[in-house]
C-alpha cells in the first residue's frame, strides 16, 4: 500500500517537472525568437532583412513584416524592388488593421505607380480601406461622402473591373446609410416641433433620394407638418400657411391616388385646415366688425365663402349682407346698400327662404331697398 503511494507521489512530481520544462522551453524559444528578430532589426543586411520581411509576410506575421518593410522602403529607394517592398507594406497596415494608413499608402501608391499591374488592385485597396472605415449612419456623413467619391473614381477609371460589381454594392449601401440619416434628421425635427425644418428636411429627403421607398409616408407627414406649423405660427402668419396646406394635399392625391393607406390622414389635416381657416375669417371679421371696419369686415366674410368644403357658408353669407348693410349706413354710400341686396339675393337664390338666417337676410334686405329710396 505504501509503495502504491510513493509510486502515485511520483509519477505527480515527474509529471509537474515535465510540464516546468515544457514551459521552460516555450519560454526559451520565443526568447530566441525575439533575439533574433531584434538582431534583425538592427542588422545592416537589406538583403536578409528583404528575404525575412517576405518570410514573415507570406506567414501573415504583417507586424514584423510591416517593421522590416518600412526600413526597406528607405534602404531600397531607386532599387526595382522598391515598388514591390510598398505594395507589401501597405497590405501589411491593411493586415494589421490601421485601415487610415492603409488608405493613404494604397492610394500613395497607386499615383506613384499609375502604370504599375499592381495599380487596380492598389486603388481598389484604397477604396475598400475607406469603405470599412465609414461611420454609421447616426454619426457625422463627411467620411462616408468622400468614400463614396472615391468608390465612383475607382469605377470610372476601371470599368472592366471584376470589383466593379461590389463597388456598386458599396455605393448602394452608403448610399442607404446617407438616405437614412436624412430622413432621420428629419423625424427628429419633426419630434422637436421644429416643423418649418422638418418640412424643408423631408422635402430634400426627397428631392436627393428619389428612390425612397416610403415617399408617400413622408408627403403625408409633410402634410401633418404644415398644418401643426399653421396652428403654432403668429396670427399674421396663420392664414396663409393654413393655405398650404390645400397645394399640398392635391399634389399628394394626384402622386399617389385616393386609395393610398396615407390618403385618409392627409384629409383630415386638410379639413381641420379648411375650418381653422373659417375660423380666423370669422374672428377676422367680427374683429373688423367691432372695430366699425364694416368694408374689411364684408370682405374678409366675403372671400371666406369662396373657400371650398365650406361648413358654415350660410352664415358667412348672412354677415356679409349685414356687414355691407351697416357700410352703407356708416359711410352713406348706395353702393354698399346695392351689395347688401345683390348678397342678400344669392344668399336666398342658394339656401332658400326656410334656412335659419333667412329672415335676417331678408330684414337687411328690406332695409337697404328703404335706404336707396
Amino acid at each position: 500500500m505504501i509503495k502504491e503511494e510513493n509510486k502515485l507521489y511520483f509519477c505527480r512530481l515527474m509529471r509537474g517537472r515535465l510540464s516546468l520544462y515544457s514551459i521552460l522551453i516555450v519560454l526559451l524559444v520565443g526568447l530566441s525568437a525575439c533575439g533574433s528578430y531584434s538582431k534583425l532589426l538592427k542588422s545592416k543586411d537589406t538583403e536578409k532583412k528583404y528575404t525575412a520581411a517576405l518570410d514573415y509576410y507570406h506567414k501573415k506575421d504583417y507586424y514584423k513584416a510591416g517593421q522590416l518593410f518600412d526600413e526597406l522602403l528607405i534602404a531600397f529607394k531607386g532599387d526595382k524592388r522598391f515598388e514591390e517592398i510598398y505594395f507589401y507594406y501597405a497590405y501589411c497596415k491593411y493586415g494589421n488593421k490601421e485601415l487610415v494608413m492603409a488608405s493613404y499608402h494604397f492610394n500613395n501608391f497607386y499615383e506613384s505607380f499609375p502604370n504599375s499591374v499592381r495599380a487596380e488592385e492598389a486603388l481598389y485597396m484604397h477604396v475598400l480601406c475607406d469603405y470599412l472605415e465609414t461611420y454609421p449612419y447616426y454619426l457625422d456623413p463627411t467620411v462616408t461622402r468622400m468614400a463614396m467619391d472615391n468608390i465612383q473614381l475607382f469605377i470610372n477609371v476601371y470599368p472592366t473591373s471584376t470589383h466593379v460589381e461590389e463597388c456598386n454594392g458599396f455605393l448602394d449601401e452608403l448610399r442607404g446609410r446617407l438616405r437614412k440619416k436624412s430622413l432621420e434628421s428629419a423625424r427628429l425635427y419633426f419630434k422637436m416641433q421644429d416643423y418649418q425644418a422638418a418640412i424643408l428636411a423631408f422635402n430634400n429627403t426627397i428631392k436627393d433620394y428619389p428612390e425612397l421607398e416610403n415617399k408617400a409616408e413622408v408627403e403625408a407627414t409633410m402634410v401633418k407638418c404644415q398644418y401643426l406649423l399653421a396652428t403654432n405660427s403668429s396670427d399674421a402668419k396663420k392664414v396663409q400657411r393654413f393655405k398650404d396646406v390645400k397645394p399640398m394635399t392635391e399634389e399628394f392625391q394626384r402622386r399617389y391616388g385616393k386609395d393610398n393607406a396615407y390618403y385618409p390622414q392627409v384629409l383630415e389635416y386638410y379639413h381641420k385646415s379648411i375650418k381653422a381657416l373659417n375660423r380666423l375669417a370669422l374672428e377676422a371679421g367680427f374683429k373688423y366688425y367691432e372695430q366699425g371696419a364694416y368694408v374689411r369686415a364684408a370682405e374678409a366674410f366675403k372671400i371666406q365663402t369662396t373657400q371650398p368644403d365650406i361648413e358654415n357658408k350660410n352664415q358667412l353669407q348672412y354677415l356679409v349682407v349685414k356687414a355691407n348693410y351697416k357700410a352703407g349706413k356708416s359711410k352713406k354710400n348706395t353702393l354698399y346698400f346695392e351689395k347688401a341686396i345683390k348678397e342678400a339675393d344669392t344668399f336666398l337664390a342658394e339656401f332658400g327662404e326656410e334656412n335659419t338666417y333667412s329672415n335676417k337676410v331678408k330684414k337687411f334686405r328690406k332695409k337697404a331697398q328703404k335706404a336707396l329710396k
